[in-house]
């Protein structure tokens, strides 16, 4: 009796293609994701810090902005109309400090330090709570 050999080589070499193909997706997945990403170290900013432990009060003028836009300037409520007028008349224009409703748009913050920009105000500080 002949017996046939069987060549079954042709198979066993194409089990190993569709694992090579999962790693090439793989690969070319997690190239795309990490482009997305962007890295905060790019752009070499450097950020504030904010301690409570350093803070020395002091006679400082105040502006408190409400989440409807409604203005008080050093305890006494203003029109924002009359906001120039009021800062004008300051006579250390050096720092100010402003305490914004954390609800208040963002235009309307805008609107303000236009007019504190316009009455060359050194520094401005916006007052924060800390958050625990």
């Amino acid at each position: 009796m002949k017996l046939r050999s069987r060549n079954n080589f042709d198979a066993n070499e194409n089990n190993m293609l569709p694992l090579v193909n999962i790693i090439f997706l793989l690969l070319i997945f997690f190239m795309i994701a990490g482009v997305i990403q962007k890295q905060k170290e790019l752009y070499q900013v450097d950020l504030g810090k904010a301690t409570i432990d350093k803070y020395v009060e002091k006679k400082i003028n105040t502006i408190f902005v409400d989440d409807d836009g409604s203005l008080i300037f050093n305890d006494e409520p203003i029109a924002f109309d009359d906001l120039g007028k009021a800062i004008a008349k300051i006579k250390d224009k050096s720092e100010l400090m402003i305490a914004a409703d954390k609800e208040l748009s963002a235009f309307r913050l805008n609107q303000v330090l236009l007019v504190l920009a316009k009455q060359d105000i050194k520094k401005i500080f916006i007052m924060t709570s800390k958050n625990d």
